[in-house]
């Protein structure tokens, strides 16, 4: 008879502590941070954030695109889109590269890469988006994006890719941009 009390006191007593946890646990559809929110002091006034414009390839002209890349490349631009695609097969850049922005990936996604290149030979410096590409595939451990480890990515595409192939590659990376 003891024990039954005692059960039905520990039972009684937990469910009591279930329902003050869950009272005090957030409200997960409350919002944290106002988008209305009032002037802090006297005299100021809330400015709300802008956001920074992503760069876009498409505000670029061929030759601001292609600055930088060999000459013996860039005479051969526009390449065959369909064939760098195909390229992408047998010197297995989509075993870890990928176009989908939805899928976690092993290497830096292609997804809208001819806009991200614009952002990244930017902050690098390079001349063009396009020689960015170049130098991340013929030299991949020069810029290594961050989160990503350097020695993954083979080094021999330099000389495993001719000219052609290469300005085909880059013809197809240059399309994947937002629409």
């Amino acid at each position: 008879m003891v024990r039954r009390k005692f059960y039905l006191f520990a039972i009684v007593s937990f469910l009591i502590a279930i329902v003050v946890v869950s009272a005090c646990a957030p409200n997960p559809r409350l919002q944290l941070i106002s988008p209305n929110m009032v002037v802090l002091a006297e005299g100021e006034t809330f400015v709300p954030p802008t956001p920074t414009p992503r760069p876009r390839i498409a505000g670029l002209s061929d030759e601001e695109i292609l600055a930088g890349l060999p000459q013996a490349v860039v005479a051969l631009i526009p390449g065959d889109a369909a064939r760098g695609l195909d390229l992408t097969v047998p010197h297995n850049c989509i075993g870890c590269h990928v176009t989908d922005n939805s899928l976690v990936d092993v290497a830096p996604t292609w997804f809208e890469i001819a806009d991200t290149a614009v952002g990244r030979a930017e902050q690098l410096a390079l001349a063009g988006p396009a020689l960015y590409l170049y130098n991340s595939i013929t030299n991949p451990n020069e810029h290594i994006v961050g989160g990503y480890t350097s020695d993954v990515m083979p080094l021999t595409y330099s000389e495993d890719l001719s000219n052609q192939d290469m300005a085909d590659l880059l013809t197809y990376l240059l399309t994947l941009r937002a629409e």
